[in-house]
This record gives structure tokens, sequence and C-alpha cells, in this order.
């Protein structure tokens, strides 16, 4: 994939974006683009709203991102899913922690007063003792809880490769869903896949998997005409 030039705003369509949120998980691999943090700050100076969701054992990466977000004229702060109970989690029948419910207000007034939340990802059982989550799952709650535009997954293929060495651009959210589920795919694409479905049917406007490691790719993902690696969407063209 060619990274994208300087962004220009004149070349970016961000009307589509102004004023709705995207959340973007951030792997060790997204942390090493070097315009992640100038891109995000770039989109919220658009109108456009990052959440950003990292693993709660990149808890330095988090810190890391927000003071080089606030060093560069954005205004990021971190947070977790105990900050106002805003995920809380309980245990399933296997026992895996899974989010009960999200505080959509307190994000959202985060986003209207213009910060980029940086989330580790990390919940609030009933009795407040905290609880840590898959960052895959964190971001999709959120996405879903807020409405997001869309939800973006870290990718080192870039998406979804075909036995031709393609990369299969768009799927609707039950293609994804058989195609997490056959058993072809690595336990962490699968993962991702089924995440970025589950968060199309609970309101995502669409979730792309795709490699954050080059530079602007969020950027060209969401604000050109171009999509990159693989798009997973309802039935209904976007």
């Amino acid at each position: 994939m060619e990274p994208f030039a300087e962004p220009n705003p004149n070349q970016l369509a961000a009307k589509d974006f102004a004023g709705r949120a995207f959340v973007m998980r951030v792997d060790e691999l997204a942390m090493e683009a070097s315009t992640l943090v100038d891109d995000l700050v770039f989109m919220r100076q658009l109108g456009v709203r990052p959440i950003v969701v990292l693993d709660v054992a990149q808890r330095a990466s988090s810190d890391k991102l927000v003071g080089l977000i606030n060093r560069v004229g954005g205004e990021a702060v971190g947070l977790d899913g105990t900050s106002a109970s805003t995920l809380v989690v309980a245990r399933d029948g296997e026992g895996r922690p899974v989010v009960r419910s999200v505080n959509a207000s307190l994000v959202s007034l985060l986003l209207d007063q213009g910060y980029i939340p940086v989330f580790s990802a990390q919940g609030a059982l009933v009795s407040g003792r905290a609880e840590p989550l898959d960052a895959t799952d964190a971001a999709r709650e959120i996405a879903a809880a807020i409405h997001a535009k869309r939800l973006l997954y870290p990718s080192a293929t870039n998406g979804i490769r075909t036995s031709s060495d393609g990369v299969i651009g768009e799927l609707t959210s039950s293609e994804a869903l058989e195609l997490a589920s056959a058993g072809t795919l690595s336990p962490h694409v699968s993962k991702a896949l089924e995440a970025a479905a589950l968060g199309v049917r609970s309101g995502v406007d669409a979730a792309q998997l795709l490699d954050l490691s080059v530079a602007h790719a969020a950027l060209v993902e969401l604000l050109t005409a171009q999509h990159l690696g693989t798009q997973v969407t309802s039935h209904v063209l976007i």
C-alpha cells in the first residue's frame, strides 16, 4: 500500500464524518506508524472524533500516546473502563469477562468537549474490582454504544488475504462471521473479523481491517474515496 502524501484539507472529504466518532484499536505495530499522532489531531481539528483503544498491557504505550497528542496541540485524556463505570463487566458461563454496559454519556461528553479519549481495555466488575478485557472486544462495545461511524482494527496483512494473495475488499457481516468461524484464519484475525461483523450488527456503520502501521492509513481510509484492507458492512451499501 502506498502511503498517503501530506494530508491536504482541500483533498479530504470530512463532511460525512464531521461530528461522528470512529473507534480505532491500536496495537504495538500500529503504534509504530510515524503519522499516528499527527493524523489523530488533524482529524479532530476537522471535526472527526477519534477514540483509541489499547490493550491494558500497553499502559505505557497508552500514556505515551496521550502525552504525544497533547504535545502537538491535541487534547487527549487517558482512561479505562473503571473510570465512572465506563465499562461494567461480568463473567460469562466460561469465566471470561464480558462487557455488560457502557457509560456512553461519559464518552460523548469527552468527545463534545474536544478530547481524544485513549482507553486502556479494562473494565469494572459490579464489586468495583478492575478486570482486564480483550481490547478487540472493548473497542467493539464502545463503538456500538456510541453508534460510531467506523471501527478500525489493525491487520499486519492489510485485511483478509485470498488464496491468490489478493485482499478481500468487502464482506457483509454474515460473510465475515462465516469466514471467521471456518477455521481457515489465525485466531487473532478471526477474532478481529468476528468483532468487526458484530460491531456492524450493533449499529456501527462499517468496520475495517487494515494495516494501521502504514503512514496515514486511517486518514486515507476515513477521509478519501480509497478503501484499504477489508471492509465489513451490513447488506445496505454505504
